[in-house]
């Protein structure tokens, strides 16, 4: 459900397929903790994710924020589902929108 691939240059991508739900919580956030460690620029394909609920999207933006912290990076890499664009919308995370983003991860991507 969720691959992590890191190159030597220290880019990984965390492929992020199925639901980012309560349901795969924890597994989500393993997976972000591994890739947030492991990576300085950390590439996110969501485009087999099928549903996000606000639990998935917390997640993200705990990882997002812990990436800016560390002073890493983040970019999206694929086409954002309109399932995420949807959830990120009816939780209020569309007002990060307007906040510093470069990473596109509360629009969509780039």
């Amino acid at each position: 459900m969720y691959t992590l691939a890191v190159e030597d240059s220290g880019t990984g991508t965390l492929t992020l397929a199925g639901d980012l739900t309560i349901q795969h919580a924890r597994e989500l956030k393993e997976a972000l903790i591994d890739a947030v460690t492991q990576s300085m620029h950390l590439n996110l394909n969501f485009k087999d994710v099928e549903r996000v609920d606000l639990a998935g999207l917390q997640i993200l933006c705990a990882a997002h924020r812990s990436l800016l912290g560390r002073s890493k990076t983040l970019a999206i890499v694929s086409q954002v589902p309109d399932a995420f664009k949807a959830a990120v919308k009816v939780a209020g995370y569309d007002r990060c929108i307007e906040q510093e983003d470069p990473s596109g991860l509360w629009r969509g991507g780039n």
